[in-house]
């Protein structure tokens, strides 16, 4: 019995990792929610160094034995990151509207909900988004 439901649990991940509709969680169920992974996935997105930047002021935060200045510098960059997330939001957020209007005009699915679905995706790291990236980046949608 623990043998089967494991295999199960397996194949339901790898399924999950490929992209298949059946083993999808809701949230990413539907060609709608495929274009806009596709989307996300075939662009490079300034999002998934935003992390490293917080990382980096979160250290330099910690140890107040530094020089003010490189303080500075630090929050500057995590600023100028959060700035540039948030612009690259925009047009990610633009492209999704433009191609799911485009594709799909008779879909109901809310546009902020792909928007959010969208900037979630955007800002993590290609190597650890789930389902697996089905797109290489540079291709064409």
């Amino acid at each position: 019995m623990r043998e089967k439901m494991r295999a199960e649990r397996l194949e339901a991940r790898e399924g999950m990792a490929n992209g298949e509709e059946r083993y999808l969680l809701p949230r990413d169920k539907g060609p709608v929610r495929r274009l806009v992974r596709d989307i996300v996935d075939s662009r490079r997105t300034i999002g998934t160094w935003f992390f490293g930047t917080t990382f980096l002021v979160m250290i330099v935060g910690f140890n107040r034995n530094l020089n003010p200045s490189i303080y500075f510098a630090a929050n500057a960059l995590f600023g100028l990151m959060f700035l540039a997330t948030a612009v690259d939001s925009f047009f990610i957020s633009r492209t999704v509207k433009k191609m799911v209007k485009q594709r799909f005009p008779d879909s109901t699915e809310k546009l902020g909900r792909l928007y959010f679905y969208a900037i979630m995706r955007a800002i993590s790291f290609r190597f650890i988004r789930n389902p697996k990236p089905q797109v290489k980046v540079g291709a064409a949608i």
